[in-house]
């Protein structure tokens, strides 16, 4: 389990994670629809694919809702370059060190 302050600051981290990933997803979609290389049926295609793609990571990556998660959770974040250093600032000491091992 996590404190009480952890829990805190993740409610607020998994807000803007989710936006991040979310930024990063429209931004390649954009690069998709712009490839003027690709007809509009090969463009559609391709955006079909990754929003389908997305979604199912965006799944499960967000998609816990609970305390005995929140670890598993925020190193998924990490993991998708989703974290920066200042968020995983705001945690506590145990916290960064689980999130740092294996750095």
């Amino acid at each position: 389990m996590i404190s009480e302050a952890d829990w805190k600051q993740f409610k607020k981290v998994k807000v803007a994670t989710l936006d991040r990933y979310c930024k990063m997803t429209l931004d390649d979609a954009v690069e998709r629809i712009n490839n003027d290389a690709l007809s509009n049926h090969e463009k559609y295609i391709s955006l079909y694919k990754l929003i389908n793609s997305c979604d199912k990571k965006m799944s499960e990556i967000f998609d816990y809702n609970s305390r005995a998660k929140v670890m598993l959770q925020l190193r998924l974040f990490k993991f998708q370059g989703l974290l920066s250093s200042e968020q995983i600032a705001g945690f506590s000491d145990e916290v960064q060190e689980h999130l740092n091992r294996g750095d």
